[in-house]
């Protein structure tokens, strides 16, 4: 309760706390022992980003940020949900389910980057789970991809095998036109003519959409893309074509012509430094 999970994070309450911190002492711990989970290889579009350089909270197009939300939490079991106008929920049924988590990682905010699992689910100690196909077919993970709510985003400490599985998922919900995929323009190309456009009819890759609201709000507003590249190269940088294997520079797969932008290749073509 209280919390604002959105499409690919939720609210974690441990059955073994101690020996969970003992294993991954860099977990943050809310004051009520839970943590906070980040969907290992999902980019869920935004419910409520809070962008930089006074904008404030802004979003995604509806109806997407809340069917991945929506879906995220109806597969871990939750019936019905009541959210504020925020986005924090405030009544579930029920109020809580039982799940599982296998845990990757932890990001520099303290949050565990993992698989989820509904139910009484029993899993391995750390460190022995291997990520074979059915188990990863089972999780939530893959669920959002295969229904097409929510975007793969790789990082370059996931093992290859992970990653092509996981494109499986995304590939088949774009071939079969699921979801989000016909609405993407990520690819065909976006014009920045506004913020609302922004946030009522450009559906961005989320990785994408956040550096761009960034770079607004940065640069007072202002939606010039003119200094958009040069924000990328500082703040992206070098990532891996891991398909490939050929490292690149982020920005040079951004193509900017005026007021309008496009990724050069597919979302899950791209892995990122650990973040």
């Amino acid at each position: 309760m209280n919390t604002a999970p959105d499409g690919d994070s939720l609210h974690f309450l441990p059955d073994h706390p101690d020996s969970l911190a003992q294993n991954w002492p860099d977990l943050r711990r809310h004051p009520d022992g839970a943590i906070t989970v980040r969907l290992d290889g999902v980019d869920a579009p935004e419910t409520h980003y809070l962008a930089s350089g006074g904008l404030g909270v802004l979003r995604q197009p509806a109806p997407w940020p809340e069917m991945a939300a929506e879906s995220l939490l109806r597969f871990l079991g939750f019936a019905a949900l009541r959210r504020r106008s925020d986005e924090c929920i405030v009544a579930t049924t029920p109020a809580a389910v039982h799940g599982a988590i296998a845990l990757r990682r932890v990001d520099r905010y303290g949050r565990a980057v993992a698989f989820a699992f509904r139910g009484h689910v029993s899993l391995p100690p750390a460190g022995r789970l291997t990520l074979t196909a059915p188990v990863v077919e089972s999780s939530a993970n893959w669920q959002l991809l295969w229904q097409g709510l929510a975007y793969p985003v790789f990082y370059q400490d996931m093992p290859d095998g992970l990653k092509a599985h996981l494109c499986q998922a995304s590939r088949a919900a774009q071939s079969a036109g699921r979801g989000l995929w016909p609405q993407d323009c990520t690819r065909s190309g976006f014009a920045l003519t506004s913020l609302d456009a922004l946030q009522c009819q450009g559906l961005l890759w989320p990785k994408l959409f956040r550096r761009l609201v960034d770079h607004v709000g940065g640069n007072g507003g202002r939606l010039s893309l003119s200094s958009f590249g040069a924000l990328l190269e500082a703040e992206v940088g070098s990532v891996l074509l891991w398909e490939q294997d050929c490292p690149v520079d982020f920005a040079d797969l951004v193509a900017l012509e005026g007021n309008r932008l496009r990724l050069l290749v597919a979302p899950d073509a791209i892995a990122f430094a650990e973040d």
